[in-house]
């Protein structure tokens, strides 16, 4: 006959922190200490939790404490509960942050990540105005460092600086048209950035080490403008990964076009900014690990 077990309904938060404090000091009495009751409350919130599960998630024929299986699989669970419940109290605890920020990118790592980590921001911080730009790298590394600009992205090969950190990583590709036919025209049509461009400055750096025909067919400070010839089949591009998608593929096959490398974006913010640009600083790195942890397409 199948025992029954009980229901189980919403998690008491406390619990799951004396349960967690029991672990993390090995001793009931600590834990009761940590928590601030008796040990024998302490007794009670567990035997209330196993009855909760209907298992038990502890070995007590041993006098130091064991965990079962269960305890250990509760045991992940309730640290990140724990963690989710102090996330949302201590947000809830600031005082709502309000002003106004300056924020620049680059025309090319830039401009497609943007309208995602804003519209991140904004759900996260309404009373913060957000003032954009868009500049070359260079550019805007000098307006940080002047105190022109609050928070930058900068796409460089080279480490801007000790107030930079890195934000994002991800490999250049050549891409063309899904059976288009640039890829096969000689010289090779290229859709690139204007001059100052890493992707640019990698794509050709990597043609002329191959002993490659090309020519710039196009050029653009906005590297839409540059997905727009490749995806009419008018050139090939120097692009992140990330714009692959069922129109646009990757050449650089073995065999065939030269490798380019990663690129790195950096985050610089200007010193003394103050907590709303520090606010927005964290924000976009969050937003930057956010994305690459669920393999979302930043160029989406």
């Amino acid at each position: 006959m199948n025992q029954m077990l009980p229901a189980i309904g919403n998690l008491d938060i406390d619990l799951a922190r004396t349960f967690v404090a029991i672990c993390e000091t090995g001793n009931f009495t600590r834990a009761a200490e940590r928590v601030f009751r008796s040990p024998s409350a302490v007794s009670l919130q567990v035997k209330k939790l196993e009855e909760t599960f209907g298992r038990p998630l502890f070995r007590r024929e041993t006098r130091s404490v064991e965990l079962t299986v269960d305890g250990e699989f509760f045991l992940g669970y309730a640290r990140k509960m724990l963690r989710l419940n102090d996330e949302v109290v201590e947000y809830f605890r600031k005082p709502p942050i309000e002003g106004r920020v300056s924020l620049g990118a680059p025309y090319d790592a830039g401009i497609f990540a943007i309208p995602l980590i804003l519209k991140m921001f904004a759900s996260t911080h309404p009373h913060v105005d957000v003032d954009v730009r868009l500049e070359s790298s260079g550019e805007l590394r000098r307006q940080c460092l002047a105190g022109e600009i609050d928070v930058a992205l900068m796409a460089t090969d080279e480490h801007p600086g000790f107030l930079a950190v890195e934000a994002h990583s991800e490999p250049l590709a050549w891409i063309g048209l899904r059976n288009g036919s640039a890829a096969r025209r000689e010289p090779l049509p290229l859709a690139l950035a204007d001059q100052g461009c890493l992707w640019r400055a990698a794509a050709l750096d990597a043609l002329d080490k191959a002993g490659a025909a090309y020519r710039v067919a196009y050029t653009s400070k906005n590297c839409q403008a540059q997905i727009a010839a490749v995806e009419a089949d008018l050139a090939i591009a120097p692009l992140p990964v990330s714009v692959v998608s069922q129109r646009l593929v990757r050449l650089d096959t073995p065999g065939g076009l030269p490798p380019l490398g990663n690129y790195r974006v950096y985050l610089m913010n200007r010193e003394g900014a103050g907590p709303v640009a520090d606010a927005l600083r964290e924000h976009v790195l969050a937003s930057f690990r956010e994305i690459a942890g669920r393999g979302a397409r930043i160029f989406a």
